[in-house]
């Protein structure tokens, strides 16, 4: 099994991200609502929805939203969330590139860097012309990943930390182009461990796979504010595309 797989599937991934939370995805939604001038209605596709904190929001904006993802646990964990908000989502759970669609969308998005995990380069772009594939033309795709030059330069080798009883310890290190880290679980005497490993592509790299897929990039963006990309201090790489 991919590591993607079992760890996405852990009931421990959402204890590692918590602080991901709905005011930083409602910044984000914002400025792609405003960037791109989007209507309420329009169809929106969340390649990788995770828990569903974008898709939950776009729904709740009156937009015509299909989520997928390849973790029951996190497709569960979304279902439940969208339930509690009372808003509509078409969950579909699926690897991106075996999802269907007998329509098309004016939106696709890729969030939370939700690109790179294959070891392949040609299999990650595969993701980005699944997203040209699934649009309509002259749709829009949204891509957040990190910024490789921030991350390589700011790298935090250790953190430790509690939750709820458990001690969550994540080692980071970057091994040949790629960034992986080793998280360890201990909780009363048990201890369980995972690793995610992320192919690290530069800001020339990302913008190469965009054109050779068919987009023209709109927007760079640095941060979830709508603040300009900057190589060298921005930590996050968030670029507006068009089909």
């Amino acid at each position: 099994m991919s590591w993607y797989n079992d760890w996405f599937n852990s009931i421990n991934y959402l204890k590692v991200y918590s602080h991901r939370d709905v005011t930083e995805a409602e910044k984000l939604v914002e400025l792609i609502i405003n960037k791109l001038n989007l209507q309420p209605g329009c169809k929106v596709l969340d390649m990788a929805c995770g828990s569903g904190r974008h898709a939950i929001i776009f729904a709740q904006k009156g937009f015509d939203v299909t989520a997928v993802d390849l973790s029951k646990n996190l497709i569960t964990a979304a279902e439940k969330n969208a339930a509690q908000s009372d808003v509509k989502i078409n969950f579909v759970l699926s690897d991106i590139l075996d999802f269907n669609s007998p329509t098309k969308f004016q939106v696709a998005l890729n969030l939370f860097t939700s690109i790179g995990y294959f070891e392949d380069d040609e299999d990650n772009f595969q993701v980005i012309i699944r997203a040209n594939e699934l649009l309509d033309v002259g749709g829009f795709f949204v891509l957040d990943y990190f910024n490789k030059n921030y991350l390589v330069d700011n790298l935090i080798p250790t953190s430790v930390y509690s939750d709820n009883g458990s001690r969550i310890t994540q080692n980071r290190f970057i091994e040949g182009n790629r960034i992986r880290k080793n998280i360890t679980f201990e909780y009363k005497g048990s201890v369980e461990e995972f690793y995610e490993s992320v192919r690290l592509y530069s800001y020339e790299e990302i913008k190469s796979y965009l054109s050779r897929a068919g987009f023209k990039i709109l927007y760079e963006f640095g941060d979830y504010s709508g603040n300009i990309f900057n190589k060298e201090t921005s930590q996050r790489l968030i670029l507006f595309a068009k089909k």
